[in-house]
């Protein structure tokens, strides 16, 4: 399938169609540390950022579905490089409630310019990823079982880079158990374990 330049129209994804088995319930549904929910976090922080639109994957609703279910973010980055006409994609998965949009806009910056996929060093997400006619062979291919089911393999098969973190913290930690949520906090909020006695 052919594309136009790469990187000359970006969209946002937010991946958030994971099962969240370890969590109990859907992350995306999370009420954040500031306000809102996980999901509506995500999707404000990307918007605050020169992107052409902001997408969802999963199965809630206004969200991408995936075309063929149970390929974890393969299957829904495939799905969303299909649904869309993006040249690339700044791509996050729900949980990860510390990102800042700082640290996206670095990683937009670095990937425009250089055109290959590009994440922070030690995590695969967030990445830049441009939909260039190999990435969506090789999404196509995981996705129906002929090629590894990897983000890392995708990543190493588009030779894709690995930028340097800068900036201390955990701002790139994901939120996958109640234990690791009740660890968030702010400086006029925490994470109310009533959620988890009601639920």
């Amino acid at each position: 399938m052919a594309r136009a330049v790469v990187g000359k129209t970006t969209i946002g994804v937010v991946l958030a169609g994971g099962r969240s088995s370890r969590m109990g319930r859907d992350k995306a549904l999370l009420a954040h540390p500031q306000s809102g929910n996980f999901l509506q976090h995500a999707e404000t922080l990307l918007n605050e950022l020169p992107l052409e639109k902001v997408v969802t994957s999963g199965a809630l609703p206004g969200s991408i579905q995936d075309l063929v279910p149970e390929r974890g973010p393969l299957g829904g980055l495939y799905s969303v490089a299909l649904a869309t006409v993006a040249d690339a994609a700044l791509v996050i998965p729900v949980d990860m409630p510390l990102l800042r949009r700082e640290h996206l806009a670095e990683l937009l910056a670095e990937g425009q310019a250089s055109g290959r996929p590009c994440y922070f060093e030690n995590c695969f997400f967030p990445l830049w990823l441009p939909f260039t006619s190999e990435c969506l062979d090789y999404l196509r291919r995981a996705v129906e079982g002929s090629a590894r089911n990897s983000v890392g393999a995708l990543l190493r098969h588009l030779g894709g880079e690995s930028i340097p973190i800068k900036s201390a913290g955990d701002w790139h930690r994901n939120i996958n158990t109640p234990t690791d949520y009740l660890g968030l906090s702010t400086p006029n909020k925490t994470p109310e374990n009533s959620f988890f006695r009601e639920h």
